[in-house]
């Protein structure tokens, strides 16, 4: 079914295939099996089975999925220490990291089953098994249980979940908790994607923030940007979104219309 695919796209270049929705790309031939996800300077395997997978169907018939963001992690990755994935989905961000540095050590955490399932299959495609800490569990400002959503539509795994109360118990972890005094190796970086969750993942990392400043990729939305960069400017953080690294990030001049990813750096 992969070769459906790639003739299918092959021969249909007047297609506007980047701008197409989510939607509309699963309605394409399907690309069936392992794929190989490619960023600027490095790429590993992704499974994708019948679509399920929605960042390997957007970067097979767009080309890119994440290209900044993930360009930027893999070059942090590169020096030695503690990544945090909070939100690992199936994996980008966690397989780009080991594969930047075998040595570092990496902790990915994920919500919903089928995509941790499918993020230990990714790094078991890549032969990555060392340094690796994969959590069922979402990652809020408190310890304890929360219900979380989870939808299962064919492309389940390009679904978010959120916090709330509807949905399934799920495990809720404060980051300060887990590891404020305790990672075995200086924390570089963490990313967060929560859908919508981001800036109470800040609050329960203050601790570990102010112990190791790490360099911070996390989604912002139109509701929650103000918080998030009025909390990382108060760590004297720069703050840019990595569509634009030209300009320091302005929340008051720029709305965001759906979603962004903001990079920040301790200065």
């Amino acid at each position: 079914m992969s070769k459906e695919a790639i003739e299918f796209k092959a021969s249909h270049k007047d297609m506007d295939f980047k701008n197409m929705s989510l939607g509309e790309l699963n309605k394409l031939p399907p690309y069936m099996g392992v794929y190989n996800y490619q960023i600027s300077k490095t790429s590993f395997l992704i499974l994708n089975i019948f679509n399920d997978d929605s960042s390997a169907v957007k970067h097979f018939w767009r080309g890119f999925h994440e290209l900044e963001e993930l360009d930027i992690w893999h070059s942090i990755a590169k020096k030695e220490g503690s990544f945090i994935d909070v939100g690992a989905h199936t994996g980008l961000y966690t397989l780009a990291a080991i594969k930047a540095n075998s040595e570092n050590n990496v902790i990915c955490f994920e919500p919903s089953f089928m995509n941790l399932s499918r993020l230990i299959t990714n790094l078991r495609l890549n032969g990555f098994f060392k340094n690796i800490s994969t959590n069922l569990g979402a990652v809020s400002n408190f310890d304890g249980k929360s219900k979380f959503s989870i939808k299962t539509e064919r492309s389940y795994m390009g679904q978010g979940g959120k916090i709330g109360k509807e949905g399934i118990d799920t495990n809720v972890y404060k980051l300060d908790t887990l590891f404020f005094k305790k990672l075995e190796k200086k924390l570089q970086a963490i990313k967060i994607d929560t859908e919508g969750e981001d800036f109470k993942v800040l609050l329960g990392a203050e601790n570990l923030i102010k112990e190791h400043k790490p360099k911070i990729i996390i989604e912002a939305r139109e509701e929650n940007k103000k918080d998030i960069v009025n909390f990382l400017k108060s760590y004297s953080y720069k703050i840019y979104n990595v569509k634009d690294m030209n300009n320091e990030f302005n929340f008051e001049k720029k709305k965001i219309e759906n979603v962004i990813n903001l990079y920040a750096y301790f200065n």
